[in-house]
């Protein structure tokens, strides 16, 4: 047997894998193939449950609900008003801050319309009309934080539909139905067709569109609830981008769990959005956490006594650890929380777990939320992937790794190096379809059911995976949005003067993007009125500042064009050109002068 023939044999991990069995709970879950199955579901199981409520000063104690028979009732009008105005089986986008509406949107063109296509509300009103062009939408249903953008458009084709007016549509819904029409009834969604169609940005050229099925994004709602037990009595907190993945699928497990979902009024209300709605669970990004980390510990700093405070309770929890925390893990739980009474009622008073996801976990912080009484799950996942690929379970959190396979899923590690590292790969139910027209970029990432993470990784000695290096062409930014490089290079490639770009993270996890450009020599000495061909490394120190403040308004202008998570903070003028083989290019840029 071959050394990578063993490694393969030994490092495939799937559902009968002995160390994820060990480490994972198997709670029982119902079919749900497809978004109507997953929805008549929780209808039947979960009628008179509060399923989303959101901040309305004109409702009792300023929220607003809806059970999930309401939902139910209002996805089956909205879908039936969509399908009279012709949108049956074509590809319909919603776009917009998260809110009922926008939910109610999704599902409705999933189980009774067409193909979803969620759109980043941070896009230019260019790029949005790319990809509903790109996509073939027949509509849009949009918020009104988007109604700029969506003016804006210059598409008669495309019908838009204000989310604002939704009580309209909803209405219209219920009189055709009650007239007879059982359009939302006679429609059939296949399951394993392209059900969601999701975008990786919004620049023609760079952008690449994930199909992801309806079967496959239930797999991942259905295997992660195996994993981890979301209760009805459970209430999420949502404030990150609906149109992620992520987040979308953490809110299907909710509502497959029969729980409820409290929308927020973003990250920078997150203090008010906690003492109002006070949830058991938050799914988050890390820079939230370090954020609220800060806030406590300024919080004891500013109190008489508070460091000693601090030291006694931590103290105290480590005593909890070794009494109670051997007999029950959730006993420890609770008396940590009740030591951190003060953290507690700032998170509400209910908290109880912390999901993280979109960019790396400190062990520090995953330590110090644990500490406070609260089950932190980290894990990995990508779109391609829809998207949970990797994740903690109630029965094994670690800050050290990214946790297990989903069941039904199989990891493997290719060519792992002495210390084990290799490209990793997983195959399983959730795995995309392929990338929106454009085969030669599937099939470089997709063989034989198996897609490329794009991430090197380890398997721990617990058989937990932990990822130790990332796609060079893919930066997380804190809140775990995607930045490509390549899609910010080209737009400073446009200008004139600028021979080469390239954009990088100073350092990963921090957002600090950096832009080295190697100028277009001839153009750069005209402009500084220079010999032509002025080599920029003999740049007087005068010259040099020239120079960098010509560029300067060129990531001024580039940072005009893009949302604040991609902006420029750092420029670095080249002295050279880049190298362009395939190992220089993996290096970072060096800095020049």
């Amino acid at each position: 047997m071959s050394g990578k023939e063993r490694a393969f044999r030994v490092i495939y991990h799937g559902t009968a894998d002995v160390n994820r069995m060990k480490h994972t709970a198997e709670y029982p879950t119902w079919d749900a193939a497809q978004f109507r199955a997953l929805l008549d579901g929780i209808e039947t199981r979960f009628a008179d449950n509060i399923a989303f409520m959101w901040r309305d000063p004109a409702a009792p104690d300023g929220i607003a609900c809806r059970t999930y028979a309401d939902a139910a009732r209002d996805v089956r009008n909205l879908a039936t008003y969509l399908c009279a105005m012709g949108l049956q089986n074509r590809p319909v986008a919603v776009c917009g801050k998260n809110s009922y509406e926008w939910e109610i949107a999704y599902l409705a063109i999933g189980c009774g319309c067409g193909m979803i296509v969620p759109i980043d509300r941070d896009l230019r009103a260019d790029e949005m009309a790319y990809q509903l062009a790109d996509a073939g939408c027949a509509a849009i249903l949009y918020g009104d934080d988007v109604r700029a953008k969506a003016d804006a458009i210059d598409d008669d084709r495309i019908l838009r539909l204000p989310l604002s007016d939704t009580d309209l549509y909803l209405s219209r819904g219920d009189a055709l139905r009650q007239a007879g029409s059982r359009s939302y009834e006679n429609h059939t969604a296949d399951a394993d067709a392209p059900g969601v169609l999701l975008y990786t940005c919004g620049t023609p050229g760079i952008a690449r569109g994930i199909l992801l099925s309806q079967r496959g994004i239930c797999a991942n709602v259905t295997a992660l609830c195996k994993t981890v037990k979301l209760r009805e009595t459970d209430r999420m907190l949502s404030h990150l981008p609906l149109f992620q993945s992520y987040e979308c699928t953490m809110h299907l497990a909710m509502l497959y769990s029969g729980a409820c979902i409290a929308f927020g009024d973003g990250i920078r209300h997150m203090p008010s959005d906690l003492a109002l709605f006070r949830p058991t669970v938050l799914v988050t990004v890390p820079a939230v956490l370090e954020f609220m980390a800060r806030f406590v510990e300024k919080g004891y700093a500013g109190a008489r006594g508070g460091k000693l405070l601090l030291g006694v309770q931590r103290a105290a929890t480590g005593v909890v650890s070794h009494t109670v925390g051997h007999l029950s893990r959730t006993t420890a739980e609770k008396s940590r929380r009740a030591i951190f009474s003060t953290v507690h009622s700032f998170m509400g008073g209910r908290l109880r777990a912390v999901a993280v996801g979109g960019a790396p976990l400190s062990a520090e912080i995953f330590r110090l939320f644990e500490q406070f009484g609260y089950a932190v799950y980290t894990g990995f996942g990508l779109t391609e992937a829809a998207p949970i690929i990797l994740s903690h379970t109630d029965k094994y959190r670690s800050p050290d790794d990214n946790g297990f396979p989903l069941p039904g899923s199989e990891v493997r590690i290719d060519n792992p190096d002495e210390d084990g590292i290799g490209m990793m790969y997983v195959r399983g139910p959730s795995v995309m379809l392929g990338y929106y027209r454009d085969e030669a970029a599937t099939a470089a990432v997709l063989q034989n059911g198996w897609l490329s993470t794009g991430v090197l990784a380890r398997r721990t000695e617990s058989g937990a995976y932990r990822i130790t290096g990332r796609n060079t062409d893919i930066i997380l930014s804190p809140t775990g949005k995607k930045i490509y490089p390549a899609e910010l290079e080209s737009y400073f490639c446009r200008h004139p003067l600028v021979h080469d770009c390239r954009v990088y993270e100073e350092q990963e996890g921090t957002g600090v993007l950096c832009a080295a450009i190697a100028p277009d020599r001839q153009l750069l000495a005209d402009a500084l009125g220079l010999p032509p061909e002025t080599d920029p490394a003999m740049l007087s120190e005068a010259d040099t500042a020239r120079a960098k403040a010509l560029l300067l308004e060129v990531v001024t202008g580039v940072n005009a064009s893009h949302p604040p998570y991609k902006h420029i903070k750092k420029l670095i003028l080249r002295s050279s050109d880049f190298p362009h083989t395939a190992d220089a290019d993996s290096d970072a840029p060096d800095t020049g002068n």
